[in-house]
């Protein structure tokens, strides 16, 4: 019997080939969704933990401050009566100097006794403090809850939160606050937890002895922001993860007790308060987070563009304009930048140098009388050349306010207020 011919490869294939086919690709998609049916167990059952575990810690810091309580309130009356005995033992030490109280010398009584109570009033007070941070950290709170204060403050009591885990794992942490920030409209208890879920999740990302995460707290002219920035030396964010690092359970850190929770719910806080969390990897090694929350002033300041080729005459005039704090600021090196600034983020007021490379100031006044959307902002025309021709261009379009460099910054500053109404 000869064999049977070749078949083709476009010769349709037999019906059971192509079921014994597909049951197999059924059978591996099957296999995948178990195993993420029981990773999202898995997940869920850690977030389970990390509710029951805050129900836990309210309960245990209750608990603790009913005898917590007892101290605080019995210390005083044991210092006052030490106070009426100290003469008693005075007088019996006299008497009797091999007399012991307590098995103690009543000399190191009389000496000691004293600090040694004012020690158990610190201590206790410590508890006292530590179990009120348990307790608000542990409550549920409503983003919507907001208060006027100083990020400063969330920062410090969250350290203080995080102070015995930083202090177990061997890390040193330095900490830099800005003076001087403004106040911020925002629920203390969540940027608590904002800024210790970023703590802990620095830590977690350090796997050396010479762990160390930097704390530090600025205001930004340039969007009227409130940042803290956390910045750690450890293993950095993994590019597969730095897409996602915050959807709900997304973690690289189950070994340290990572649940992949905290930053997906310090970014949803964040965006509760119309602020956000971004990061970057640090090009030495580790990550740096960062929280930027707006002030009140990124909505009432007036914005001002500076545009100038040289460097230094943009530092001088950005400083000049900071230090009343009135302004949001940015700049830009010519008139391609200022344009493509223009674009996206909208001045009150242009401080524009009139002779730039690329495109100059006037190619610039041109295309802000062409777009009806910046027919509002005012224009101060900087040059260092009075007489030059394209000023009477600038004149016939409309552009008349010049201030002759080198500034006399008083004018400038008086310039500025004068068109700006202020």
């Amino acid at each position: 019997m000869s064999d049977p011919p070749f078949r083709g490869s476009d010769a349709p294939r037999p019906a059971a080939e192509e079921a014994r086919d597909e049951c197999r690709r059924l059978e591996g998609l099957l296999r995948q969704r178990e195993r993420q049916l029981i990773d999202i167990e898995r997940q869920l059952e850690q977030a389970q933990k990390m509710e029951t575990l805050g129900t836990l810690v309210a309960g245990i810091a209750h608990e603790v401050n009913n005898p917590l309580n007892l101290i605080l309130y019995n210390l005083p009356l044991l210092r006052k009566a030490w106070a009426d005995l100290l003469p008693l033992l005075r007088e019996e030490g006299r008497r009797d100097p091999g007399r012991r109280f307590g098995g103690l010398p009543a000399a190191f009584l009389e000496e000691r006794l004293p600090q040694l109570i004012a020690d158990m009033e610190l201590a206790a007070q410590r508890v006292a403090r530590i179990v009120g941070e348990l307790k608000r950290f542990s409550r549920q709170s409503d983003p919507a809850e907001r208060e006027p204060l100083d990020l400063n403050v969330a920062v410090k009591n969250a350290l203080r939160l995080c102070q015995s885990t930083l202090h177990r794992a061997g890390l040193r942490v330095r900490l830099e606050l800005a003076a001087d920030l403004p106040e911020i409209e925002a629920n203390l208890q969540n940027l608590e937890q904002i800024v210790v879920n970023l703590l802990v999740n620095a830590a977690q990302a350090i796997e050396h002895d010479r762990g160390e995460i930097e704390v530090r707290t600025a205001f930004s002219l340039r969007d009227g922001c409130v940042q803290v920035q956390v910045a750690d030396n450890g293993r950095g964010v993994p590019a597969e993860l730095a897409g996602r690092i915050f959807l709900p359970f997304v973690t690289d850190k189950q070994a340290q007790g990572g649940t992949g929770l905290g930053l997906s719910v310090s970014e949803r806080l964040a965006r509760a308060h119309g602020g956000r969390i971004d990061f970057e990897n640090r090009p030495g090694g580790g990550a740096v987070f960062r929280l930027k929350l707006p002030t009140p002033m990124q909505k009432q300041a007036p914005r001002i563009l500076v545009v100038d080729d040289d460097p230094l005459v943009r530092q001088i005039l950005i400083e000049a304009l900071s230090m009343p704090r009135r302004y949001l600021l940015e700049e830009a090196a010519n008139g391609i930048e200022a344009l493509i600034r223009l674009g996206t983020w909208r001045p009150a007021l242009l401080l524009l140098d009139v002779l730039m490379p690329e495109m100059d100031g006037l190619e610039v006044c041109r295309h802000i009388r062409d777009e009806p959307a910046l027919a509002g902002m005012k224009v101060v025309l900087t040059t260092g050349f009075p007489g030059h021709p394209k000023l009477a261009e600038l004149a016939a379009l409309g552009f008349t306010h010049v201030l002759p460099k080198p500034f006399d910054l008083p004018v400038l500053l008086g310039k500025v207020r004068e068109l700006l109404g202020q």
